[in-house]
């Protein structure tokens, strides 16, 4: 374990992937999105193929005991992957970034309904106060669309929050993977389907990039790629619990491209909708984290051997690299 360069880890991959958010921004209303998805699925599996040969990892990044299971990850994914790079094009960065956080509350409520998992009061509670927060970020959307100012921020909105719920089902898919599946392959495999999805959209009308439009899909490949081999390296260097909270500094380097790059300047009631999310995803963090109560005893217990179909509980985020 090296704590330090798992956060440090993580903080580089919130950069690589504001960057990446960034590139999709400027070329939203220019390139279809299939056609951005498959670009920063095909081009970000040229980093991670390389990682994985100079690792030394890349024979069990091939290995896979539920190719179907990966099948349908990848299309989840690649689902949500195209609503967000579409609300690109309707609403600024920082905003569409604020709408992402939205996922590990879906990915509560999933938890219970497909996993069958038992979910804790108090993670109610925390999903209730981050909704109250989605609903202050929806806020503005709705007052454009009241005052005349057209559908884009409201379509932008739905279409953010659509693909932060499709985020959801795909965190809910990757736990069910890592059951037998090594992070590497969920990586390789998640690329190489989304690459194919993307691709599958050629026929609904492509359109041929000039030099700076190549370069800008081409980079935003590579961002995407680097900050994937980022996160994964993160989970292995520090707990997942421990990076998870340095994941919100996406928020931060999105406000800062949005303004540098695009002029936009974020909307307070989404400002404070997105701090309240923030502030729901922490504080889930922070009890997750915590230790179960030991009760006292005042004798040994004798020794029970567990029957054969007991498990052992696991830890949250022991796990749950969802890569």
């Amino acid at each position: 374990m090296n704590v330090p360069a798992g956060i440090g880890l993580q903080l580089a991959a919130t950069f690589f992937f504001a960057i990446m958010s960034a590139l999709v921004r400027m070329v939203a209303d220019e390139v279809p999105s299939g056609e951005i998805v498959f670009a920063r699925s095909f081009v970000g599996l040229v980093p991670v193929v390389f990682w994985l040969a100079w690792s030394g990892r890349m024979t069990g990044a091939l290995v896979t005991r539920q190719p179907l299971g990966h099948v349908v990850r990848g299309l989840v994914g690649v689902s949500a992957m195209w609503l967000s790079f579409a609300a690109l094009a309707f609403i600024p960065l920082a905003e569409a970034v604020a709408f992402s956080y939205a996922t590990p509350l879906v990915a509560v409520v999933l938890a219970a309904v497909l996993l069958g998992e038992r979910v804790p009061a108090y993670r109610w509670l925390v999903l209730c106060v981050g909704m109250g927060g989605i609903v202050l970020m929806l806020w503005p959307s709705f007052s454009h669309a009241s005052v005349g100012s057209g559908p884009g921020p409201l379509i932008g909105a739905g279409l953010a929050l659509a693909g932060a719920v499709g985020a959801g089902f795909a965190i809910t898919q990757v736990r069910h993977l890592t059951r037998t599946e090594t992070s590497e392959a969920i990586v390789f495999y998640f690329s190489l389907v989304a690459s194919v999805a993307g691709l599958a959209t050629l026929p609904l009308g492509w359109v041929m990039p000039d030099g700076r439009v190549a370069l800008i899909l081409a980079g935003m490949g590579l961002a995407g790629g680097v900050g994937q081999i980022c996160v994964t390296s993160a989970i292995r260097h520090a707990p997942a619990s421990v990076v998870a909270p340095f994941n919100y500094a996406l928020l931060l380097w999105a406000t800062v491209f949005g303004i540098v790059l695009f002029g936009e300047w974020p909307a307070p009631l989404v400002v404070a909708g997105a701090l309240v999310v923030v502030a729901a995803g922490l504080a889930l963090i922070w009890r997750e984290r915590r230790p179960a109560p030991r009760l006292p005893q005042s004798r040994p217990e004798p020794a029970v051997t567990p029957a054969p179909d007991e498990t052992p509980a696991q830890a949250p985020g022991a796990r749950d690299d969802a890569a």
